[in-house]
């Protein structure tokens, strides 16, 4: 009778195998080599916490899970899971190493893993199901060799664990968001299976002008206990969204984080680049806006938030914002004032 398990999946498969196989030497010692493999395999994934599926020159391995792990439970079964991986590495190099000295013919092979978690179906002494076929999927990836796991199933990294995000399009699945180690990384894929996932962000700084046409900006300060810039002004903005456009995510911030409603002038942008120690780089676009609407400016983010004329502005040491933008929105001001004239 078929039944849903929790578990986590493996698929792990040599890399290079099926031509190296191909060599006399080899061919007649293989039984050898497999077995070797996958003796590996049952003592670091031992029964009955796991059930192992030879799969020719890989295997499956599914572990079993309650189901109601949490996420701290989560990443740590991870970092016991990356553990026995780096232990099965080892002892497969020392395998190749050995088999190539016993039969004369080098085993200069790699392992691909790939790593899901989730439910399953199983059957009696097999398994199916979604999961299943996105773990494959995933083990194909993994080129030249190395490990790929899905981020949503592990979102989170233990401490001291290095990989890089990405998102894959896998055939028959779509978008996957996968951890990767470096190796997988750095090679070359095609645009077609591979979106990065840069950050970036999106900033407005919101004005409003009268009939005499003078000119008010509106600056929050960052509250003291912020990691970054604490207690400089800014404007408004943060991380742009998947499939976001840059004037959506300006409104979206400002009425999330302000509660006011902007018109952002498009045509009236400039760049600016976060950079922080130890911290990959974040680009950004900066836009002006106009307020929209009678909505007072609030926030619990920010110790203050104050309209100043454009005076004040000019008169204020740009050491108390956050990067350039006292510069930045000094020329914007100058490219409104100059449409405006137009």
């Amino acid at each position: 009778m078929a039944q849903d398990r929790s578990v986590v999946a493996v698929f792990v498969d040599v890399r290079g195998f099926t031509r190296w196989s191909e060599a006399n030497e080899v061919f007649i010692n293989l039984d050898a080599f497999v077995t070797g493999f996958l003796g590996i395999l049952k003592k670091r994934f031992p029964a009955p916490a796991h059930t192992i599926k030879p799969l020719g020159d890989g295997a499956l391995i599914v572990g079993h899970l309650t189901g109601v792990e949490s996420r701290r439970e989560i990443t740590a079964l991870l970092a016991k899971l990356l553990v026995t991986i780096a232990k099965v590495e080892t002892e497969f190099d020392r395998l190749c190493a050995d088999f190539g000295k016993h039969v004369g013919h080098a085993a200069a092979l790699k392992l691909g893993w790939g790593v899901v978690r989730g439910k399953v179906i199983e059957v009696g002494d097999d398994w199916a199901g979604h999961n299943l076929n996105k773990c494959s999927r995933l083990c194909g990836e993994a080129r030249p060799f190395g490990l790929i796991i899905d981020r949503d199933d592990f979102p989170d990294l233990p401490r001291e664990v290095v990989l890089v995000p990405q998102v894959r399009r896998l055939a028959g699945i779509g978008e996957v968001r996968v951890w990767v180690t470096n190796e997988i990384a750095s090679q070359f894929t095609p645009r077609e299976r591979l979106r990065e996932t840069p950050e970036v962000h999106v900033a407005g700084t919101c004005i409003t002008e009268d009939s005499r046409g003078q000119i008010k900006i509106l600056l929050a300060r960052r509250a003291p206990h912020r990691r970054l810039f604490p207690g400089l002004f800014e404007g408004c903005g943060g991380q742009l969204r998947y499939s976001e456009e840059f004037d959506e995510g300006v409104r979206r911030h400002f009425r999330q984080e302000l509660e006011l409603d902007v018109d952002v002038l498009t045509g009236l942008h400039t760049f600016y680049v976060i950079r922080e120690a130890n911290e990959p780089v974040i680009p950004g676009i900066r836009f002006l806006c106009k307020k929209v609407g009678d909505n007072e400016a609030r926030s619990e983010n920010h110790s203050e938030l104050t309209w100043v004329t454009e005076e004040q502005f000019r008169n204020m040491s740009a050491d108390v914002f956050v990067g350039n933008l006292k510069h930045e929105l000094i020329e914007l001001l100058l490219r409104y004032r100059d449409a405006a004239s137009h």
